[in-house]
């Protein structure tokens, strides 16, 4: 049986190698708070969240398989959340079989041991069939068609009776039946397993000669032990197998159904804080347009628990974003919430944003200043240097690449020659590239360009921030003065 629930043709993999950079864009973008909320403290959750975001999609075919069932998910949230109950409950209640499988065990143990959790699979196959004999018509999306009507063809009435009855069968509380032959040497061969409830089964060995065990015999005991589990040791296997293929399914029930639930934890978080989300639309690579509406830095909102300042853009045709203007203006803040959108739009979720529109991208890459190195290992530029030769080492065509007041360290002119060389260099190999900076001689260095979009955080007139970063040429100064005077000049701290 296959889920499907995460892609058409294939099984979804938490274990799968994530891509480049997991820890810097966790720290960098803070999507640990992200998360957190859709996990709400499930480790289960948490680690197939976390495996789908940084294993990023690259077919629009991939991300919009995705989409719809995330759109299903969102429409029938008890189904979806009632079915990951089921499949946790399912484990929940394999963790009562003792030593199940265990290398240790004798074979006549994990024989019985497959009959009960085989016993436990079927009565929670039967729950999955109940849900989804209720909820069936109200899902759409091809994925959760697909997995309802397999559970309903495979798993009809005569399934269940049939196996119920085959594993009471196998139930050797009242004995268990084999016949055997006599070998060359009149040694027992061919141990075989036999049905006891066959019609005329009784009758036919009601009166067979029978044999008892003396109480102390122990060495008939272990005999009579080995020949039973020479007859048993196929339909062990056979039972193992079975209760294996179908924990399988239930494995990866639980781990596809573990990601829309986190993705529904995290839509109601945000839907407390009266914040919009919207489902993406994800251009070809080779489209350099971008348009976003009350676009938020998600995880801003989440700390603060309250709504937080969204920005809005329409731009066609541009490969470089410069951002400038007044310190803690919000340039940072756009900063993540645009790398937020763009990992969360491309493993198919929805975004923090009335609208947003984005080409995809083969690789989203950052570089944002880090405080000094306490060991003074090396100087801060020189690290800032070091770090953007591993980037290059991964930056190809189709990237995309964050900057937050990189290179920075050192005095304008140099920090500004750096930051213009490789910006440069960037998107004249086809990496869209956004940059916040206070360095105006590089930013200034793009006027001009058509292929590039001056963003700036924007002032009002009475010096104070209104949090939206706004279509505006670079300005040779960051405002500090205002923070100065914010907090020398006001207060209780007036000098």
């Amino acid at each position: 049986m296959k889920v499907n629930l995460m892609f058409r043709d294939r099984d979804f993999n938490i274990k799968a190698e994530p891509c480049f950079g997991k820890d810097t864009l966790t720290a960098d973008l803070e999507l640990e708070r992200i998360l957190s909320a859709m996990s709400c403290g499930d480790d289960i959750i948490n680690e197939s969240c976390a495996a789908a975001m940084f294993c990023p999609l690259m077919s629009e075919e991939e991300i919009r398989y995705r989409q719809e069932t995330l759109t299903d998910a969102v429409e029938n949230p008890e189904t979806v959340r009632k079915l990951y109950e089921l499949s946790g409950e399912t484990f929940k209640r394999k963790r009562g079989i003792w030593g199940w499988l265990s290398p240790s065990q004798y074979l006549g143990s994990t024989y019985s041991s497959a009959i009960e959790l085989l016993k436990i699979y079927i009565d929670m196959l039967m729950e999955l069939r109940k849900v989804v004999d209720n909820a069936l018509d109200g899902f759409k999306s091809e994925s959760f068609i697909n997995l309802m009507t397999m559970l309903q063809r495979e798993l009809d009435d005569n399934y269940f009776e049939e196996t119920r009855a085959l594993l009471d069968d196998l139930k050797d509380n009242d004995g268990t039946l084999i016949s055997a032959e006599l070998g060359c040497y009149n040694q027992g061969v061919n141990y075989v397993l036999r049905r006891k409830n066959r019609k005329g089964f009784w009758r036919k060995w009601a009166f067979a000669p029978s044999y008892a065990l003396a109480p102390r015999d122990d060495a008939g005991a272990t005999d009579f032990g080995k020949r039973h589990d020479r007859a048993i040791n196929e339909a062990a296997n056979a039972l193992a197998q079975a209760a294996e293929h179908i924990e399988s399914f239930f494995t990866l029930l639980r781990r596809e159904l573990a990601f829309y639930v986190g993705c529904l934890n995290l839509r109601d978080a945000l839907r407390t804080l009266d914040m919009p989300v919207c489902m993406p639309e994800l251009l070809p690579q080779t489209v350099e347009n971008r348009s976003w509406n009350e676009l938020y830095d998600i995880s801003l909102a989440l700390t603060k628990s309250e709504a937080v300042v969204g920005n809005e853009l329409s731009a066609d045709g541009k490969c470089l974003y410069i951002i400038t203007g007044a310190n803690q203006g919000g340039k940072s803040t756009f900063l993540r919430s645009m790398g937020q959108a763009q990992m969360m739009a491309q493993c198919g979720m929805f975004v923090g944003a009335k609208s947003f529109s984005a080409p995809l991208r083969n690789g989203l890459f950052t570089h944002f200043k880090k405080e000094e190195d306490a060991g003074m290992k090396s100087g801060k530029l020189d690290e800032e240097l070091l770090r953007m030769s591993a980037l290059a080492d991964h930056l190809q065509n189709g990237s995309l690449m964050l900057f937050n007041e990189s290179f920075a360290a050192t005095n304008e002119r140099e920090g500004s020659e750096i930051c213009r060389q490789i910006t440069q260099a960037l998107i004249e190999n086809g990496i869209e590239v956004f940059s916040v900076t206070h360095l105006y001689t590089y930013a200034a260095a793009f006027l001009g360009d058509r292929r590039v979009q001056y963003l700036c955080a924007q002032r009002l007139e009475n010096g104070e921030r209104s949090f939206r970063v706004v279509p505006g040429e670079p300005l040779k100064t960051a405002f500090g003065e205002d923070l100065y005077k914010k907090i020398f000049t006001e207060g209780e701290g007036k000098l």
